[in-house]
């Protein structure tokens, strides 16, 4: 009987400690954390414009024959837009919106080209620099 006590504690030991005595201890998982960003390309920047010239007249009741005159023998045909001093007003504030909006979006552009490169620069700098402290 005494023996099935011993034979019982010593399996039920083995049992409990899940054989632990046997096995070898679990590796030590190390967990490395590395930022992989990606390589984005930096569009080409469209050519500049190349704006054709555009004449404007200015043409009032007091010189519209004399104009009339003058326009017809220098480019022949006869073609009028009118607009009112109020429209022109409302065409130059549209076209300062414009260029405001345009040179926006170009800024935000140089951002993101800048953060880009920087981004790569800074990469290549810290590899150089890790790559320079382990050979001393």
């Amino acid at each position: 009987m005494m023996e099935l006590k011993k034979f019982l504690t010593i399996s039920s030991l083995l049992l409990l400690s899940s054989c632990s005595w046997f096995r070898e201890p679990e590796k030590e998982i190390v967990t490395v954390t590395e930022v992989i960003k990606t390589n984005i390309g930096v569009a080409e920047r469209p050519k500049t414009l190349s704006m054709a010239e555009v004449k404007w007249y200015v043409v009032t009741e007091d010189n519209f024959e004399e104009f009339k005159v003058r326009f017809l023998e220098k480019e022949g045909d006869t073609m009028f837009y009118a607009i009112s001093v109020h429209d022109y007003e409302n065409l130059i504030l549209n076209m300062a919106d414009i260029k405001r909006y345009i040179l926006q979006q170009k800024e935000i552009i140089v951002y993101y080209e800048k953060a880009v490169t920087d981004d790569i620069n800074n990469l290549s700098d810290n590899i150089s620099q890790s790559n320079t402290s382990t050979e001393e």
